[in-house]
């Protein structure tokens, strides 16, 4: 997709669709499209005075041109209450837009944004929003179908009218498009079934993305990980047959001695639980258990194009999580890289083993800052849902990136705790620490697991068990499927780190 500022007016944008965004409660039509409303005999200003058009949140109302204009339709769009306006539901809002004007067959778009609206932001920030809400409405959740009825051609341009081009807003529009392509990307990988997407083609995978970026990329087999020995990584992939590995992406633009961002993800490509096998309803959603790791991935691949000056790892242990005469068993004891012994209390706690190896690499690496990434705990869906990421760490500074991160992406993310009066929860009678414990508090108990293994670096987890993957009907904010959570919020990490 192709997306730019354009200084007209929206009477005279060229394109299949034309987007008005209107906020709740309007009754006039807002200034920037008076003249477009008498060229269509005041259609809009009719359905707003009749009140068949409220301008709800995701509400959507189309209006044939009929020929009046440049642009074939009007389409109204909901953007909700005014106070409640921000950026991340004018990223949904014009996400919704985007999928149902593609369904349509539209490939042509252009975004009014009226005052009432360009006064909620900067300019940069509208139009990043704006870019990245219209380019993920581009993703095909249907995209292996064999007949898929809305598998069309995906919009291929965007013209955004209202911010005059403004130099930042034009730059927001160029790095708009590149993390809305990470991010699209990720999302079809996460999407793919679990025999498609093992860590052998993980590995491939990224092989391939990586062309022409200047990312460097090692992959440890198995042979090497028994070398280095990575006894939690190794014991989780034991009751496979699909052999382990581990991805490590380089991005070196800083200075010499400068910081250096590790970024490590959970790539577990199917999830069966292990031993302590998980319930039959809904396990075929594990094929996304990888979703950290592809984030970390996607957040790479769009860091070696914003070109941040700073050195930054990109860390993927990968594997499956199977039932077998080899896998691992409750009361079994490990050894992680770092010398640590884990007791084995729950199988289906696999992803904080795997991560724990893959923090100690980072360390071993010289890592100066860390943050781990994964859909790690049923416990984070539960208190968040879908639409926030669960955030833990032991560095206020780093913390205040993140969330200032999360910002500039689009994405929630809410702040748990890691109190000291919870560190009880990890001890073993047995081993140095235990990978699971009571069924409360699972979420930071799993931060305060790989929290262990950080060797007291700034370090922030993020858990995007709940934000991966959007299933409830209820929600309309984001789209059903995989949503590529975490993606954005990394690559502006590192820029903002090594602003900093």
């Amino acid at each position: 997709m192709q997306a730019r500022l354009v200084e007209t007016a929206a009477e005279k944008a060229e394109a299949d669709a034309l987007i008005l965004p209107i906020l709740e409660g309007e009754t006039q039509v807002p200034k920037e499209a008076v003249a477009l409303d008498k060229k269509l005999k005041g259609a809009i200003e009719q359905v707003l005075k009749d009140r068949e058009f409220r301008g709800k949140f995701m509400e959507l109302a189309p209006i044939h041109n009929l020929d009046t204009l440049p642009s074939r339709w009007t389409v109204l769009v909901g953007l909700g209450k005014i106070e409640q306006l921000d950026m991340v539901r004018l990223r949904n809002a014009l996400q919704a837009a985007g999928r149902t004007l593609r369904r349509r067959g539209h490939r042509r778009l252009a975004v009014v944004l009226p005052r009432a609206v360009v006064a909620r932001a900067e300019p940069a920030d509208l139009a990043r929003a704006a870019t990245e809400g219209i380019g993920l409405s581009n993703f095909d959740a249907g995209s292996l179908k064999t007949r898929h009825e809305h598998a069309i051609t995906p919009i291929e341009s965007l013209t955004i009218i209202g911010l005059d081009g403004d130099k930042a807003a034009s730059a927001a529009v160029k790095d708009g498009m590149v993390l809305t392509e990470a991010t699209n990307r990720i999302r079809d990988w996460v999407n793919a079934p679990a025999n498609a997407f093992t860590p052998s083609v993980f590995a491939e995978k990224v092989k391939e993305a990586i062309k022409g970026t200047g990312l460097d990329v090692k992959v440890l087999d198995m042979d090497e990980m028994r070398r280095m020995k990575m006894g939690a990584l190794l014991a989780v992939a034991r009751g496979s047959d699909e052999p382990a590995k581990m991805i490590v992406l380089r991005y070196a633009k800083g200075r010499k001695g400068g910081p250096t961002l590790a970024l490590v993800g959970k790539g577990i490509t199917f999830d069966s639980g292990g031993i302590s096998i998980k319930p039959s309803l809904n396990m075929e959603k594990m094929k996304s258990d990888m979703g950290g790791g592809a984030a970390v991935v996607g957040a790479m691949l769009a860091i070696a194009e914003l070109k941040p000056k700073i050195n930054v790892i990109g860390i993927v242990p990968t594997t499956e999580n199977m039932p077998s005469g080899k896998a691992i068993k409750p009361g079994d004891v490990v050894t992680g890289s770092g010398g640590k012994t884990i007791e084995i209390i729950n199988t289906d706690a696999e992803g904080r083993l795997i991560l724990s190896d893959g923090i100690t690499y980072a360390v071993n690496e010289g890592a100066t800052h860390i943050v781990d990434i994964a859909t790690l705990t049923g416990s984070i869906a539960r208190t968040l849902g879908p639409l926030a990421i669960g955030a833990f760490g032991n560095d206020p500074a780093l913390m205040d990136l993140v969330r200032r991160a999360a910002d500039l992406a689009g994405e929630r993310v809410w702040e748990l705790p890691t109190w000291a009066d919870y560190d009880g929860l990890i001890e073993s009678e047995i081993a140095d620490i235990k990978n699971s414990t009571v069924p409360w508090a699972g979420a930071t108990t799993a931060a305060l697991f790989l929290r262990e293994f950080v060797d007291g670096r700034p370090w922030v987890h993020l858990d995007i068990a709940g934000s991966a993957w959007q299933d409830a009907p209820e929600l309309r904010t984001v789209p059903k499927g995989p949503t590529g959570s975490g993606v954005r919020v990394m690559a502006h990490l590192a820029r903002l780190l090594a602003d900093g």
